[in-house]
Order: C-alpha cells, then sequence, then structure tokens
C-alpha cells in the first residue's frame, strides 16, 4: 500500500509543471518511467528506448547527481534511438499518481524491489522488476499476490528466459534429450576483489537522499568506502553473489529441472575468504538444493583460480569450460549454457559435440508485448518464476547466516551422504587451498539444513530461521 503519510519529494519545476516538450507520438505509445538509473536501469533506459512506439517519460533516482546526467544524456541522444526528454524525480511516489505512465521499470538496489513492484502495482502500474525481485523470501510472495491482486503485468529481469538458445536447450533437457538428469549446477565463478575496509560510520555522498535510499530496510549508517555497487556484498541491503549475478544461473537451473515449487531441503557450505574487508556476504559457497532425487548445486566462487592469480589476471576456474554458466548433467552427457545467454550445447560422454544452440531475444520487447496486450500469460519471466528463483538463493544464504564454523573432516562427514555434494565442497575445499586460506585460522560454515514447507513461510522445527524469512518494513517505507 502507498504510504499515505509521508508528502513527496519536492520536485524540480519540469516535474511539478507541464510535461517536457515530447517527441513525436502516438496515443497508444506505451509510456515508461525508469527508477534507479546509475547502472542497469541506464540499459533499460536505452532498451526501451529504442522499441517502436514506446516512450521512455520518467526517470527517478535518490542520487541527483546521476539522475542529472542520466537526463542530459537522453536529451542529447546517447545510445539511444534518437535526443528525447525527460522528467525527473528523486521520489518515486510523485509518479505513482499519473493516469499517463503505463508502467514502472524498476532497477534500484535488491532490497528496495519489492517495495517498489507493489507500489507500482497498486497504483495500476504494469511494472519490471529487476532480480533478484526480492530482498527476501516473503517479500516475493507479497510482490506475487500484488500482480494477482491488480491482474497487471510484473515481468522478472532474468533475460535468459527470452533467449531462443536457451530455451531450445531446456527444451531439449525437459524433452529427455539427456535421458535421465543427474544434477543441475548453477555456476557463478565471478571475480571480486575485496572491497576494503574502513574504521567506522562514512559520511554518504552529498547527492544521495540517504533515507530513500534505504527504504524499508532498517537504518544504519554507511560502514563501507562506496555507498554504490558494494551494497550487494552487505546482507542488509545485497544477496551476494548467489542473488546478484548468481539468479541468473539459478533461475536456469530450476528452470531445467520442471520444479516450479520451493525445495523441501538446502544446504551450504562457505564463507567470505582473503582479504579481509567489510562485505559479510559469502564470495565463496557450495548451496545444495533438494526436491526429489535430482540436486539443484550452486556454486560461487569470487577468488581466482590460486593465489598467484590474485597478483596478477584474477583468472577464474571452470568447471567443463564454464566459469559462469549452467552445466547439466544427464545419463547421455552434458548440456552446457553460457553466460551470453545466446549459446548453449550438448556434449556426449565421449566429448563430442551433438548439438549446439544459438540465438538471443529482448526481454523487453517481451514486456512491450505483454503489456499492450495487458495479459500477463505473455511474459517470458512472469513473477512466480522471478519468486521462486530469487527465493532459492534467499535460502542458500538463510543457510549460511543460520550456520557455524566447522572444520574441513566436519564437513565431509556432515555431506558423505551426498556424493555430488560431497565432490563440489572437495573441489571447493581444493579451491580455497590453492588461494592459500588457512582452513584452521578461517573455517569454513556449515550451514544449518533448511527444511522448507511447501511455500516458505516456515522452516520446520526452526523459529528462528523462519522468523528470518521475512523483514519488518521501516515506516514510512511499508508495502
Amino acid at each position: 500500500m502507498l504510504p499515505a503519510t509521508v508528502q513527496a519529494a519536492t520536485t524540480s519545476p519540469q516535474e511539478a509543471g507541464n510535461p517536457p516538450a515530447a517527441a513525436e507520438s502516438s496515443s497508444d505509445d506505451v509510456r515508461i518511467a525508469v527508477v534507479g538509473v546509475r547502472s542497469r536501469g541506464w540499459n533499460h533506459v536505452q532498451s526501451f528506448a529504442r522499441l517502436p512506439g514506446v516512450r521512455v517519460v520518467a526517470l527517478c533516482d535518490v542520487d541527483s547527481a546521476v539522475l542529472g546526467r542520466r537526463a542530459a544524456e537522453c536529451a542529447a541522444g546517447a545510445k539511444a534511438r534518437a535526443p528525447f526528454e525527460v522528467e525527473t524525480t528523486g521520489d518515486v511516489r510523485t509518479l505513482l499518481d499519473r493516469d499517463d505512465i503505463d508502467a514502472i521499470a524498476i532497477a534500484t538496489p535488491n532490497h528496495t524491489h519489492a517495495m517498489l513492484a507493489c507500489w507500482a502495482l497498486d497504483a495500476g502500474r504494469h511494472v519490471y522488476v529487476e532480480k533478484p525481485v526480492s530482498h527476501s523470501v516473503e517479500e516475493g510472495a507479497r510482490i506475487v499476490e500484488a500482480a494477482r491482486r491488480s491482474g497487471k503485468v510484473c515481468a522478472t529481469g532474468t533475460q535468459s528466459r527470452s533467449s531462443s538458445a536457451v530455451r531450445s536447450a531446456i527444451d531439449f533437457v525437459r524433452g529427455g534429450g539427456l535421458g535421465r538428469v543427474r544434477c543441475s549446477r548453477g555456476l557463478c565463478y565471478k571475480p571480486r576483489r575485496p572491497i576494503g575496509r574502513v574504521s567506522g560510520p562514512q559520511f554518504v555522498p552529498a547527492t544521495v537522499d540517504y533515507d530513500r535510499w534505504l527504504g524499508p530496510v532498517a537504518y544504519e549508517p554507511l560502514r563501507r568506502g562506496a555507498l554504490h555497487y558494494d551494497w550487494h556484498w552487505d546482507l542488509h541491503t545485497g544477496n551476494g553473489d548467489l542473488g546478484n549475478q548468481g539468479i541468473h544461473q539459478m533461475d536456469i537451473a530450476r528452470w531445467a529441472l520442471g520444479w516450479d515449487t520451493m525445495p523441501t531441503r538446502v544446504m551450504s557450505v562457505g564463507g567470505r575468504f582473503g582479504d579481509e574487508d567489510d562485505g559479510d556476504s559469502p564470495n565463496t559457497q557450495v548451496a545444495v538444493y533438494l526436491r526429489g532425487g535430482v540436486p539443484l548445486v550452486f556454486e560461487v566462487r569470487g577468488l581466482p583460480r590460486n593465489k598467484a592469480a590474485q597478483a596478477g589476471d584474477w583468472a577464474m576456474d571452470t568447471v567443463e569450460g564454464q566459469s559462469i554458466g549452467n552445466v547439466i548433467h544427464g545419463e547421455h552427457g552434458i548440456v552446457r549454457i553460457s553466460n551470453s545467454y545466446s549459446r548453449a550445447d550438448f556434449i556426449d560422454h565421449d566429448g563430442v559435440t551433438r548439438q549446439e544452440w544459438t540465438g538471443g531475444g529482448d526481454h523487453f520487447a517481451n514486456f512491450v508485448d505483454a503489456v499492450r496486450a495487458d495479459d500477463p500469460t505473455r511474459l517470458n519471466a512472469s513473477i512466480e518464476d522471478g519468486h521462486l528463483s530469487s527465493a532459492y538463493c534467499h535460502l542458500g544464504i538463510l543457510s549460511h547466516i543460520r550456520g557455524t564454523p566447522t572444520d574441513p573432516d566436519g564437513v565431509s562427514a556432515a555431506w558423505q551422504s551426498s556424493p555430488t555434494a560431497a565432490e563440489a565442497w572437495s573441489r571447493m575445499r581444493d579451491h580455497l587451498l590453492a588461494n592459500e586460506v588457512d582452513l584452521a585460522v578461517t573455517p569454513v560454515t556449515l550451514g544449518r539444513e533448511l527444511r522448507v514447507n511447501a511455500d516458505a513461510t516456515e522452516i520446520r522445527g526452526d523459529p528462528e530461521s523462519t522468523a528470518l524469512l521475512r523483514r519488518t518494513d521501516r515506516e514510512p517505507f511499508t508495502f
């Protein structure tokens, strides 16, 4: 629900008055406002602006410097179809009461995704919300409910769902091309250098409205060197690389198995290793998800392949030639899906490539098509799928949060009943040793095994973990 007790921010004369002069347009144009335009949101602006019959009419960002720069770039036609003018605001609430905006595209930090999506849906707007759609499990369920309540289109930013290569590869797996599937593996081996350490609270950039930046999470002073981007590694606002880059590969791994419900069991081992910094999310992790007999295994690595690489090119390990991607193992071979989201192949057990798929897709165009038809079923990436894949990531982090420091032999003993999990842990241990991590000094965290009920509203027999499935929203940023 929109907070009625808070007055919207003061806007510039351009925002408060009449809209700026617009390029030639049609009354049936889809009019879009983009919220959060520093990084991924700027990709939204450019991608939507290139589509015929689509107008980006407003930008919103809590950083006035970013907002002004992006508005100027729109007016100059930078990387867009042609120069165009936009309205600007630091507060999305100035946009939600307007009936001349059809859709809101959200690319803010993770901890505000659900709030903004629910506000926009309840205001009768179609929504494109970036991945992960939520910051906690329960938030995703709230977006699903808001979408159902409003009847509006609500898309998830997992663009591999619109890739023809990925869709063909998944159809091949789901159609039995691999025979019996033995494991669906997601990989996020992405170089992540330490973010540094600070000695105490830091000043937030003067151009940022920090209260709105925090939104629904509890107020905490900035305790890292950079406000922007490094929020990913602070679990108060981010979800680590499991929920950042990794959610793309998590979504594919779950899709390949046809899992359309929550896992029944989740296990994790991992930690934050290498030079100490101000992050608290794991930069090395194996999370195992069970729902029936076939495991879904997800691996995160931020350190390079060995200690020498830390001083050089930070080259990463690979599994079956993939560092960021998916490997689906089956009785007839493997299917690999690359991080380009436009290439996949099937390789038999003799190492022979039997089939290849290439081709991408336009995820933004798919959203616009669904908006024009006013039909959520046209989406390639529904909010229901976005919620599930986000929740899988959150459960992997929750297992880690609720875990305990454990020596390597203890992890091996705990995971010996699952050969697939044990193999992934063995490779992770070798990886840490290659990076000269002393596991006696910096032990791994053996995550708590979570037994999850059908809709992930409860961790059975574990009220403390159940309480962490949701977050209490900070007034007035409730939804």
